[in-house]
């Protein structure tokens, strides 16, 4: 189904989706201790991968005049800032290692789903490989991006 909508509406719609989330979702304070690390590893980290896979020949946008920056379009990047906050604070606290797997995996499932419907809208173009590239990046982002998050908050908590 196709909505036949400007370009700039979908990447709008995307961003302020995820922004009208974390405001739904999480609580304010939490909002202001996780936007610096979304920031980091959401926009920051995805302006640097998608770079790479430009250049590598990976993936291409299309159609983000004139939010752009450079090859990438402003509003995709500007999005993975509420993303990561999501998935951080609702990132599971069990013991069971088994549980987390599966969220990372869930995750990484949607991330790939994403992109899927950018291509489907003739945003993203997948120039070498599809959606999966997008899920094993993912993957192993979301992996690492959590070892650091629980290595941050085991040195700020108070030793006894």
């Amino acid at each position: 189904m196709r909505l036949d909508l400007p370009y700039l509406y979908y990447y709008l719609i995307f961003t302020f989706g995820l922004l009208f989330l974390i405001l739904a979702f999480i609580p304010k304070l939490e909002i202001k201790k996780l936007f610096w690390f979304g920031l980091l590893w959401g926009s920051g980290l995805d302006f640097l991968v998608e770079y790479i896979y430009h250049f590598v020949h990976l993936t291409k946008y299309q159609h983000m005049a004139p939010f752009n920056i450079g090859v990438l379009p402003l509003w995709t990047i500007l999005a993975w800032t509420p993303a990561v906050m999501l998935f951080i604070y609702f990132l599971p606290q069990q013991r069971e290692r088994y549980i987390y797997w599966i969220y990372v995996i869930m995750w990484s499932t949607f991330i790939s789903f994403v992109a899927m419907i950018l291509r489907q809208l003739d945003i993203l173009v997948f120039i070498n490989g599809g959606p999966w590239i997008w899920f094993i990046g993912s993957f192993i982002f979301l992996s690492l991006m959590t070892k650091h998050y629980r290595s941050l908050e085991a040195s700020n908590r108070p030793s006894s």
